[in-house]
């Protein structure tokens, strides 16, 4: 007998409860969305920007080979002796250089000097 005294108190509080969850589970999602939707911007820009890292990474690739090859030591070992002129007085003036004391590779080369 005492349920049944509850019961007008029981259902206004399990509609309350129920109305609150339902709620708060629309607010969740609706979050979820907007969250989605601003992630979907930020991945866009993180792909652009391992792009261009990558286009980045293969041009310092490049400049190191250019760099570090022996024709470059060869070109600015001409150029500091003054040499100019058509390209057979370079590469002639470039057979004239002393050879150096290591016959290492580029890494080797500067390391020495």
């Amino acid at each position: 007998m005492e349920y049944v005294a509850f019961m007008p108190f029981l259902i206004p509080i399990v509609a309350i409860l129920a109305g609150t969850y339902y709620n708060i589970a629309k607010m969740k999602t609706e979050t979820a969305r907007e969250l989605g939707k601003a992630t979907d911007h930020l991945e866009d820009e993180l792909a652009e920007a391992k792009a261009e890292r990558d286009r980045l990474r293969q041009r310092l690739e490049a400049v190191e080979a250019i760099v570090t090859s022996e024709g470059f030591d060869l070109e600015r070992e001409a150029r500091r002796a003054g040499i100019t002129g058509g390209a057979g007085r370079i590469e002639q003036a470039l057979l004239d250089l002393p050879e150096p004391d290591d016959v290492g590779s580029g890494a080797e080369r500067r390391r020495v000097r």
